[in-house]
């Protein structure tokens, strides 16, 4: 017998309804891999996002070791649910770490860590990796973690998971494996997204695209709740029937990246000008349109909006507008001798809307040209613009 499970409803009358299947639920066991590891699972590029809470002065209630002086930086990491904390004392002049692995108030006794360049973020001086036991709602789980000086860009000093679960697994006749990856460094593995800023992530390989960890995953054709343990021990792909309304464009070829309230991350695709999404209220992250010029050639543009657009799913058909022209605007850097930098920019109109990639039949359109005229409207010199 099938079960229905019917969300509340949003203000916009929307509801998710889904049908358990009566296929077999699938559940992989979760693999620990190194971010250093090889092979072909290995994922090396993970941006740190968790920032250390750092304090002007030294805890009184924690021994701290002799080389610790007034030039060292004191901080505290918090992870696990509920979160523990962990002190720690930082020397960036002499690259020197301590953290109370053990908890114990006591910097003494933990291993010194010096800093080295990161084998994995290339902008940093990494420390560690260092190994923590966190406790997830009283499951305790050995975790390993750095911490990446950024040394180019922010000056931050973040904390890095340095462990991921592999896993692998058939799911109704098809080959699967996944990297789940504690992207957000709070020590478990199953923090949804509310933002494509924020929650864990999965790498779907060989293509190792990060995205945030869904809740539902379509497979072949089929969509499953997929669910993840907090220790990353276990994930399940329970078959599952989602009731879907249609967003209609004005362009044929439309992907979607969107987070729903109630389905979380989504991806949808059309060549039809028809995406299909389950009814709920969602934030789109970003949205790529195929179109063909005068000529025949196919432009393909990706926009990412850093005001992330609201749309409203219905049963039935629903009118999702997007933009028809792009707008280019000139931006000035900072002018050194006879030398100017000129930036060029395309959003939509709302500069939040920015085009983030542009394609011309699969590849770079040539690049735009600048001319630079005097008084009269002579050209002095023409330049053209280099993709960054």
């Amino acid at each position: 017998m099938r079960r229905t499970f019917c969300a509340i409803a949003l203000a916009c009358a929307t509801a998710l309804t889904v049908t358990w299947a009566q296929e077999e639920t699938v559940r992989p066991q979760g693999q620990v891999r190194f971010l250093q590891s090889t092979g072909e699972e290995a994922v090396r590029f993970i941006t740190p996002t968790h920032t250390v809470q750092w304090r002007n002065q030294p805890p009184k209630e924690v021994k701290l070791p002799d080389w610790a002086k007034a030039s060292c930086r004191y901080g505290v990491l918090k992870l696990g649910k509920p979160p523990q904390h962990w002190h720690l004392v930082m020397d960036p002049n002499s690259n020197r770490l301590a953290v109370d692995v053990n908890r114990n108030n006591d910097l003494t006794d933990d291993e010194l860590l010096r800093g080295s360049p990161d084998p994995v973020w290339y902008f940093g001086v990494c420390y560690g990796p260092f190994r923590l036991t966190v406790s997830l709602n009283g499951v305790l789980t050995s975790r390993y973690f750095s911490l990446v000086m950024d040394e180019v860009g922010s000056r931050q000093t973040y904390l890095r998971s340095e462990d991921y679960r592999l896993f692998e697994g058939e799911v109704n006749g098809n080959t699967l494996k996944i990297a789940l990856l504690d992207a957000n460094a709070d020590g478990a593995f199953d923090t949804p997204a509310k933002t494509r800023w924020d929650g864990d992530r999965c790498v779907f390989l060989p293509d190792r695209q990060q995205r945030p960890v869904p809740r539902f995953y379509q497979l072949a054709g089929r969509t499953y709740r997929l669910t993840f343990a907090s220790d990353g021990s276990a994930c399940e792909f329970q078959p599952t029937e989602i009731g879907t309304g249609t967003l209609v464009t004005e362009y044929p070829e439309v992907h979607l990246i969107a987070i729903g309230k109630q389905v979380g991350y989504w991806e949808a695709s059309t060549t039809e000008g028809r995406l299909q999404l389950p009814a709920d209220e969602y934030s789109v992250q970003t949205y790529r349109v195929g179109t063909r010029d005068s000529k025949g050639n196919l432009w393909r543009v990706e926009v990412t909006p850093m005001d992330p657009i609201t749309v409203k799913v219905t049963d039935g058909e629903n009118k999702f507008p997007l933009p028809k022209q792009l707008r280019a605007s000139l931006g000035f850097g900072t002018r050194r001798g006879d030398t100017l930098e000129v930036a060029l920019t395309l959003s939509t109109g709302n500069w939040l809307h920015r085009v983030t990639s542009l394609e011309m039949n699969g590849e770079l359109p040539p690049p735009p040209t600048l001319r630079i005229v005097d008084r009269n409207g002579k050209t002095v010199k023409v330049e053209k613009f280099h993709y960054g």
